[in-house]
């Protein structure tokens, strides 16, 4: 009745708001008449088949109106209107489609109304009623139609005692009203109720599983002499050595075993299921514990072999049992990696892995031929596969940077005596190198002497004078960026430098049976680098970190010892490992060098008397100074 009365107001509520809206429509279009009389014009027209938009424009065409109409408008219309006013029919339309429309100066726009979307109520989820009391180990249910899925979440949350459920029943349903009774005969009750079976084992494990397995007689069995199979009876196992094996009218078994002999329960399924097989090898005093419902006999198979010397192989509709290293059991596969090389792949095999297997790398088709039984062949296959990732390529941009600045001073007068003839030669600008012979001396004595203050004597012809003044200034920068692309866990390498040559003389002595021996002298051209070398290992983490080991050595070369002997070297060298983020710049520092000299040769005593000590003395101020500086920018890619 309630019913009733709320549907009739619902529809009344419904109709007056629809007059109202249509009454504010009319009243719209009557003063939109009143600016554009052509909405007053009546129109005769028989339509059928078009769509309510073109019908709109054809009437806005033919009478000069501006109407704008909503695209979607795509419903049919049949009608026949004879000498009715525009605006009418309009407002026909609006009413019968359930169109919105509004006015917008003279402009009359029609459009599809908005279906509001209605939120769904969220339905909070259904309360499991348990309790349980700690004190006495007292439980009590109130289920109706609850999922035994949350049902044994909420016994476990509320006594600590942990439930498994067998997977055929986790979408079932179950009801119980049970008000405080001990633990254990409330949950067997309320396993009987909804036609369940419950177990206990010896860590205190409840187990439910469905109770509806029933042993079928079979006739070819009841003669034979292996251990009679025993039926399982609710909430109990089988006791040791004794299975009970049934099959469901889908054709799927159920095994409880406990130290069973595999080779009965494999015969008996077989028998049930009218399965052909074929024993190479009889797995004989191999045992097994099972539990299981609603498998396959190959399921069956994968569960009481897996771990044991014996395997199975299925050909068309036959298995074949044997041992791992049977020649009827074993196969030969090509198994093929899509996304990395081989390279490197066979040393990370584990050892368990491959035993019994024959293993060979085909390099041409980047895979390996495995030969072995089906189950380590799946077991490979599936090895590979998992490790068959991308391996990223690391693309590192490398920037050295190096750059020397110094200067050196050199100052000097000297003179002496030699008896090779000497020219006056040398440089005057920019830097003073002038060696100057004995005419040249004596004539500048002439010159002294004609100004009548000093009178000096001539120099012998072997008389030399040497005048040095020399400044130099140096700024050199190098700069490099080579790029390197790498795979993850490769090293790259790049090296910038020179090669100098050397002469190594080897002396062999020649006996010749008399008195004095021979010498037989040969020599060979060498050659030595001095590099720049930056070595880089990258590692790629899965957040895309990327750990470098860095390794970078310098080094130059010294003066020779002789013409032909080989040149000293200078080393200088660093490694570091560091972590940085994919794309992210680093700058590695240190290798700095100074050098710093100030030197001289003079006459005793006059070389040491300020600005007389420059007539008396040579010498050389030098200070150099060397950076390098090396920026590495990681950048992963797939």
């Amino acid at each position: 009745m309630y019913k009733k009365i709320i549907f009739i107001l619902l529809f009344l509520a419904s109709g007056w708001l629809f007059a109202q809206q249509n009454t504010e429509y009319r009243e719209k279009l009557e003063t939109l008449s009143k600016e554009v009389p052509a909405y007053n014009k009546t129109i005769q027209v028989e339509v059928s088949g078009i769509t309510l938009y073109d019908f709109v424009s054809a009437i806005a065409d033919e009478h000069k109106l501006s109407i704008d109409v909503d695209t979607e408008l795509e419903q049919l219309i049949s009608s026949n209107f004879y000498d009715v006013p525009v605006k009418e029919v309009l407002l026909f339309l609006v009413g019968k489609h359930d169109l919105e429309m509004d006015v917008k100066g003279k402009i009359l726009v029609l459009r599809k109304k908005e279906i509001v979307a209605e939120i769904p109520k969220v339905i909070p989820p259904k309360k499991i009623d348990v309790s349980y009391n700690k004190e006495n180990d007292f439980l009590s249910i109130k289920l109706k139609n609850d999922s035994i899925t949350k049902v044994a979440q909420a016994i476990t949350d509320a006594s600590q005692k942990n439930i498994i459920l067998s997977p055929s029943i986790k979408k079932q349903t179950i009801s119980a009203y049970i008000l405080n009774r001990p633990f254990d005969q409330v949950l067997e009750m309320m396993a009987k109720s909804n036609d369940l079976m419950i177990t206990k084992d010896e860590n205190d494990f409840y187990y439910i599983d469905k109770s509806d397995i029933v042993i079928k007689d079979n006739p070819t069995t009841k003669n034979s002499s292996r251990k009679t199979s025993v039926e399982r009876k609710k909430g109990t196992t089988a006791n040791t050595g004794e299975y009970s094996l049934a099959m469901d009218q889908k054709g799927f078994l159920s095994v409880n075993a406990f130290d069973a002999d595999v080779l009965s329960i494999l015969v008996e399924a077989a028998e049930k299921l009218n399965i052909n097989y074929f024993m190479y090898d009889k797995p004989e005093k191999e045992t097994t514990t099972l539990l299981a419902t609603g498998i396959t006999f190959e399921e069956l198979l994968g569960h009481v072999l897996k771990g044991k010397e014996y395997t199975y192989k299925k050909v068309d509709e036959v298995f074949l049992i044997g041992k791992h290293d049977t020649d009827g059991i074993r196969k030969t596969i090509l198994i093929q990696m899509e996304n990395r090389t081989i390279e490197s792949v066979k040393a990370t095999f584990p050892k368990e892995l491959v035993k019994k297997m024959d293993i060979v790398e085909f390099i041409e088709l980047n895979g390996f031929v495995v030969t072995g039984s089906d189950i380590q062949v799946r077991v490979m296959r599936e090895y590979l596969r998992e490790i068959d990732k991308v391996v990223p390529n690391i693309e590192i941009e490398v920037m050295i940077v190096q750059y020397q600045k110094g200067y050196e001073i050199q100052t000097g007068f000297q003179a002496g005596l030699d008896d090779n003839k000497r020219t006056t030669s040398g440089v005057l600008f920019p830097t003073t190198d002038v060696q100057a012979n004995a005419n040249s001396v004596n004539g500048l004595i002439d010159a002294f002497n004609g100004l009548g203050i000093i009178n000096l004597g001539k120099v012998t012809e072997r008389f030399y004078l040497s005048l040095k003044m020399l400044e130099n200034n140096s700024y050199i920068k190098v700069e490099s960026t080579p790029k390197l692309v790498t795979l993850n866990g490769h090293e790259a390498t790049t090296s910038i430098g020179e090669t100098s040559y050397y002469f190594e003389q080897q002396n062999q002595l020649v006996p010749t049976g008399g008195i004095n021996n021979n010498i037989l002298q040969s020599g060979s051209w060498k050659s030595t680098e001095a590099n720049l070398s930056v070595r880089i290992k990258p590692f790629v983490s899965k957040d895309e970190h990327v750990t470098l080991e860095i390794s970078v050595e310098q080094s130059s070369f010294l003066g020779r010892a002789g013409e032909n002997a080989p040149p000293g070297k200078a080393t200088r060298k660093f490694e570091s490992m560091i972590r940085v983020k994919n794309n992210e710049m680093i700058m590695l520092g240190g290798l700095d060098e100074l050098e710093n000299e100030n030197s001289g040769t003079g006459t005793p005593f006059f070389s040491r008397i300020p600005v007389i000590k420059w007539f008396f003395s040579s010498r050389k101020k030098k200070k150099e100074k060397s950076k390098l500086h090396i920026l590495i920018k990681p950048t992963v890619t797939y």
